[in-house]
């Protein structure tokens, strides 16, 4: 039998998913959604930080605890829904948790501030995006004292890093500080008047547009409640804080989730710690002056504290990192945004063929084929291999998952607008099949196919005895041996397992199989499953005699008496 390398082509289609912003509009519903991550993660943790660069959809984790302090670097991509690790060149900050992390725009880098490991710590990290190094920019002790549990923002108009409050075991801080990133210095900003409390544990977010810094609740243990509950504003063009006091107030919390929503100018809060592990979601907006529950849909996350939190103005949505639960700490990653943030999955009209043929209109079992719509995954296309261990393909990839008559579809390739799947062997014997596409939860309209025993579709490229691919310009010779690829075969002998490349034997179809080339059958000397492969059927033929010499000479293959797609051709000389 003759072997060669399987040649799989991954069909492609041009795709546009634009991104959709959240009007301002008071009773908009806001929805929650897991993101999904496929392959490697990190490890679950608390108070690890994280920090989005705008435009470029993706959000940055640092450091955090697990068993103990990390000082790992982690980036999300939201567009491919997948993380990776991030491996610096040269010098790292020490491991830490419990710091502040902001993305500096003007210099395209993260920046680090203080933490806890066995110690405390008040230096100055950067992580060039380009350079993809570490830099330390000021030592400990330059400037704010040594802390934990503060806050920290990212003020672009002047380049700074503001920093407040916080605590180490001396105590507990009420001072603010600006670290100006152009020149690497600490200025002292904190008036010496009216100040929120000495605290901790507490958040603080942006709103560039009023130029106000907002501070909410933590803990002040040992000088007042623990945990807090006001609300203060500190204005960044005046150095003065004032305390808001809003008409209806959220319960006090601490290690709670914060960001400030500037498409829709609301501070959202969401968990934390106060009367036990919170879920809940607040907003409040200066123009009206009130905390309000908003209408909130999805599924919703756990109660969990110690979660860190980011807005992207570009995507419309709040970001929720890791904590810790009723289960014990977390890595999921949530992502909450107005209706339209998240994009229901769509199956084009005649949106399904055959992967190599492209007819459509009704599937066959272990058929390849490939759905056509808009969100139906990832913008940037992920081709999705066998799994080492078990030999199979996976059924959810990036989020993605395909259901056909209720069962989970092993998936070849997803993304955007193309999903490459293959349709259950346990088709067989009904007389549709509903499919289903679902994308971080949200699941698309089914669509309904006709199910058939075969339908043969060929890869149209075919390769010579030699191993080399048949062209003009490489000719097979009569009677030599071409290698065809198809799909569609249907129901093998033995019984082929769907997601499954072929383990000791390589499975047949059951029906008669017959291949005419140049209108003269040739003699099929390997029809099987393709080793390495789930749903694609490998044929040595050796070219008929008689057969005319030619560049265009027609290829059929028939297999129950249905017949392959017209096209494909083969050179003979």
């Amino acid at each position: 039998m003759m072997r060669d390398r399987i040649y799989f082509r991954m069909l492609r289609i041009t795709w546009l998913l634009p991104f959709l912003f959240a009007s301002v509009i008071d009773a908009q519903t806001l929805t929650y959604s897991l993101l999904p991550a496929d392959g490697q993660k990190p490890s679950a943790r608390f108070d690890g930080p994280i920090a989005y660069e705008p435009g470029g959809g993706q959000i940055f984790l640092f450091g955090g605890r697990d068993t103990g302090p990390r000082n790992d670097l982690w980036v999300y991509s939201i567009a491919d829904r997948r993380w990776s690790e991030i491996q610096p060149a040269g010098a790292l900050p020490p491991a830490r948790s419990g710091h502040t992390l902001i993305f500096d725009a003007a210099g395209n880098r993260l920046v680090a501030f203080g933490g806890q490991a066995s110690g405390f710590f008040s230096d100055v990290w950067a992580f060039d995006l380009t350079r993809r190094t570490w830099s330390r920019l000021s030592a400990d002790d330059t400037g704010p004292t040594k802390r934990y549990g503060h806050s920290a923002v990212y003020e672009p108009g002047r380049g700074r890093m503001i920093i407040s409050h916080g605590f180490t075991s001396a105590g507990r801080f009420d001072d603010t500080w600006a670290f100006n990133l152009s020149n690497n210095t600490w200025n002292s900003i904190g008036p010496a008047g009216t100040r929120p409390l000495r605290r901790c544990l507490h958040h603080a977010a942006l709103d560039v547009a009023a130029g106000q810094m907002y501070l909410y609740g933590g803990c002040s243990s040992g000088s007042g409640p623990c945990p807090q509950g006001d609300l203060w504003s500190f204005d960044l063009a005046t150095n003065t804080w004032t305390e808001r006091t809003p008409r209806n107030n959220l319960p006090p919390r601490e290690h709670y989730g914060m960001a400030f929503d500037a498409n829709r100018s609301r501070l959202i809060v969401f968990g934390g710690s106060g009367n036990g592990l919170l879920n809940d979601t607040w907003e409040y907006s200066a123009q009206n002056g009130a905390w309000v529950m908003p209408t909130v849909s999805g599924p919703l996350p756990s109660a969990r504290s110690r979660h860190e939190s980011v807005y992207a103005m570009d995507r419309g949505a709040s970001f929720f990192f890791g904590g810790s639960t009723a289960n014990g700490s977390t890595n999921e990653l949530w992502m909450l945004g107005a209706g339209a943030a998240v994009i229901r999955p769509e199956i084009s009209q005649g949106g399904l063929g055959n992967v190599f043929s492209g007819a459509g209109g009704r599937v066959a079992p272990g058929e390849i084929v490939s759905l056509f719509g808009s969100g139906l995954g990832p913008m940037t296309g992920l081709a999705l291999g066998f799994d080492a261990a078990t030999g199979l393909l996976p059924t959810l990839g990036s989020g993605v998952s395909v259901s056909v008559n209720g069962q989970p579809a092993p998936l070849y390739f997803v993304s955007a607008g193309q999903i490459n799947v293959q349709v259950p062997y346990e088709v067989s014997g009904s007389a549709e099949a509903r499919m289903i596409v679902t994308v971080n939860g949200q699941a698309s309209d089914a669509i309904t196919m006709p199910v058939v025993a075969t339908k043969p579709g060929l890869v149209t490229r075919v390769w010579n005895q030699d191993g080399s691919i048949n062209s003009p310009d490489n000719p097979a010779p009569a009677g030599s041996v071409v290698v065809l690829y198809a799909t569609g075969q249907g129901i093998t002998n033995p019984a082929s397992r769907t997601g499954a490349y072929p383990a000791g034997s390589f499975p047949e179809p059951v029906l008669p199989t017959t291949v005419n080339i140049g209108g003269r059958v040739g003699e099929v000397l390997f029809r099987g499953q393709a080793p390495g492969t789930a749903g694609l059927m490998q044929l040595n033929v050796r070219l008929p005699e008689g057969v005319t010499s030619g560049d265009g000479v027609p290829v059929v293959l028939t297999i129950g008496g249905i017949s392959s797609q017209a096209g494909v051709t083969i050179a003979v000389r």
